[in-house]
């Protein structure tokens, strides 16, 4: 029997999942590693107790590229561009996008001007090469780039619209400083917008030597104990690519981690026949909030991290750092909740690892929402003194009790996520009302249902395998590219002809990449894409062009996508394509799930009382394995799985679907 296996990494835990052919399902959960990402990895991958000839396909989620960025130890790296331009990067844009706020400080370049080198050649907005390339320039600045750089970003003007100049570079480099990491902007991001396209390239090759320095040391790993099979890497707009392309895409890895528990979301819609989700991932660190729209995920085009914009596809992704190891602290007089987070190591104080610092996990202790009976991560017993009088430490500062501290610590915990899942929906003109919630991490579950009540949502949804769905959902993801001709005409003027061409340019470049990642030509999925706008607005939507190219169905469309998203439309105005995409996909066979045995009545492990906001009501510890398909538990329960606890507050009932789902909804009765 073969598995595809799935790992993801958190701030706490690496997550592995196994998914047979037949659908048997494998989880297991191991402690990070920070400094050592790979040890982590395959100690999980070990719990599983998958021998390496029976995976067939390994799947990974990694925040190395991530890391290295927001910890800004990325490489020592130079850019190259065409002379005249070289303060692009440095200039940026003059937007402010916090108006009122006096203290407003742009984002710092990643690349000073001091490591921004120009270079002789010319391209017109046409492609046409204007100024030929210095090429024995070029190779006099390779020496010196090869002493002194680890990378090097190369960005010339309107390469997008003819690469012949970047790729040249590239080849130079290459043969006079073999060593240098070079990512060049015609297959970072290849569309207009000097500055952002800038970006991009500077961010991608940022992180490039440390995702590739990763991923050498992962496969050599993986090779090293005897896996065979094929390695694949998730991206950040929801799809897997082979660990050969990954290498050099640095910029796709970026989010692969929490993309995994989006698409997820997008198996879930399919299963429950939901066509809205609010999917939203708490772990130990961070909480993460993402959109499934129409059976598919938010994606964006156009992003930003820091204040660095991205031309790169990527799931629509809030986080902030709210997770079950949030520390809670005094500042101000004032009860805080994060955004530090106590880790894996010390961990939580009831973790008994010698932390001293309350978090969110001990007051969910204290307030006895985590059971007695459970092993947190399969092994671990809590230390429910531990957790009081770490909390003891915050309430005293406060003038209160331990109880009072806990319930603080999970309301301002609530809160912040609250609004974070309003960052994303109501902020975009978004009614999360129309959603429903899907909840999962560790923790997850837990703060599902204060969630609901504090954005009015009906239904909460707690998936299979929650506390690793990261990582299944890696499993159940496709193989994706994304590919891009900036083309711009007004729509009235549309040279038919033309957009056939470059679709079909697209189309044919799609086939290559799936057809060498071993796509037979009935499991490629080929998607054209309009980037449209009203004459004058500076920003698109992506509107789906259809598999009839029916340009009229586009625009309108476009009319009520942008009715939708703004509030207001204007179908009498002239719309504009700025670029034509194409997202390429190779369809993977989803296993069926498997038939799971459930008890004719549900098993109660234990009974303990439980603080909810109101009063303490003695509440059942029910077996979530054992719960049938259809059967409503009536809250208050905590219904207990491995890797995760689900809380049932009075008030709400939760009922397994057959696909093995947990659906709460408000009791009526």
């Amino acid at each position: 029997m073969k598995f595809r296996v799935g790992v993801d990494i958190g701030g706490t835990y690496t997550d592995a999942v196994a998914v047979s052919s037949e659908g048997e399902v494998r989880t297991a959960k191991a402690l990070s590693t920070p400094g050592a990402l790979a040890d982590g990895v395959l100690n999980a991958v070990g719990l599983l107790g998958v021998p390496p000839d029976g995976i067939e396909a390994f799947i990974h989620g990694t925040t190395a590229g991530l890391n290295a960025f927001l910890e800004r130890r990325g490489a020592r790296m130079a850019l190259v561009t065409t002379r005249g331009f070289r303060d692009v990067y440095e200039l940026g844009r003059a937007s402010r996008p916090d108006m009122y706020n006096l203290r407003y400080v742009a984002p710092a370049p990643l690349i000073a001007r001091r490591d921004v080198f120009e270079i002789d050649e010319r391209l017109g907005a046409d492609g046409r090469v204007v100024q030929p390339l210095d090429a024995g320039a070029v190779r006099e600045l390779a020496v010196r780039l090869a002493a002194e750089y680890e990378a090097v970003a190369v960005v010339l003007l309107h390469a997008y619209r003819n690469p012949v100049h970047e790729r040249a570079v590239r080849d130079i480099l290459a043969d006079v400083a073999p060593d240098l990491a070079v990512v060049i902007s015609n297959e970072t991001a290849p569309e207009w917008r000097e500055y952002e396209r800038t970006s991009t390239t500077a961010i991608s090759g940022y992180v490039a030597p440390i995702v590739r320095g990763y991923l050498d040391e992962l496969e050599g790993r993986l090779r090293g104990v005897g896996f065979e099979g094929d390695v694949k890497v998730m991206q950040s707009n929801g799809g897997t690519m082979p660990i050969s392309q990954a290498r050099g895409n640095a910029i796709q890895t970026l989010f692969s981690g929490p993309v995994g528990g989006t698409m997820a979301g997008v198996a879930i819609a399919d299963d429950l026949g939901i066509d809205r989700l609010i999917c939203v991932d708490m772990g130990g660190t961070s909480f993460d909030v993402s959109l499934v729209i129409d059976h598919m995920a938010d994606i964006a085009v156009h992003s930003e991290i820091e204040g660095h914009p991205l031309l790169s596809p990527s799931v629509v992704m809030h986080t902030i750092g709210a997770g079950g190891g949030s520390v809670a602290h005094v500042m101000g007089g004032a009860l805080r909740v994060g955004p530090r987070s106590a880790g894996s190591v010390p961990g939580p104080a009831s973790y008994g690892r010698g932390g001293i610092e309350p978090t969110v996990t001990d007051a969910n202790v204290s307030l006895g929402r985590l059971p007695r009976v459970a092993l947190l991560g399969g092994s671990l017993t809590l230390d429910e003194a531990a957790a009081a009088s770490a909390l003891a430490a915050v309430g005293d500062a406060l003038g209160l009790s331990v109880e009072r501290t806990a319930l603080g610590v999970i309301e301002v915990a609530d809160a912040a996520m609250a609004n974070a899942i309003r960052e994303i929906t109501v902020a975009r003109g978004i009614d999360p009302r129309d959603f429903a919630l899907v909840a999962f991490g560790g923790a997850g579950p837990l703060h599902a249902t204060s969630l609901a009540d504090e954005l009015e949502i009906e239904r909460v949804i707690v998936p299979a395998n929650p506390g690793v769905l990261s990582a299944w959902g890696m499993v159940h993801t496709d193989t994706r590219y994304d590919l891009v001709r900036s083309l711009w005409s007004e729509l009235s003027r549309l040279d038919a002809g033309e957009l056939e061409a470059a679709i079909e340019g697209l189309e044919q470049r799609g086939r290559e990449l799936l057809a060498d990642d071993g796509f037979a030509v009935d499991e490629m999925s080929l998607l054209p894409v309009l980037d449209l706008r009203y004459a004058g607005q500076e920003y698109t939507l992506s509107v789906p062009l259809g598999a009839a190219h029916d340009v009229d169905a586009a625009r309108a469309a476009f009319d009520d996508e942008h009715q939708e998203r703004f509030g207001h439309n204007n179908p009498s105005e002239d719309v504009e394509m700025v670029a034509v995409r194409l997202v390429a996909t190779g369809v993977t066979a989803r296993p069926a799930a498997a038939a799971v045995a459930a008890e004719a009545e549900p098993v109660v492990l234990g009974e303990q009382e439980v603080r909810f906001a109101g009063s303490s009501v003695m509440t059942p510890v029910v077996d979530r394995g054992t719960i049938p398909a259809g059967r409503v538990v009536v809250g208050p329960a905590i219904v207990l799985e491995s890797g995760c606890t689900i809380l049932v507050p009075p008030g709400w009932a939760a009922t397994p679907s057959a696909a093995g789902h947990l659906i709460l909804e408000r009791n009526a009765s």
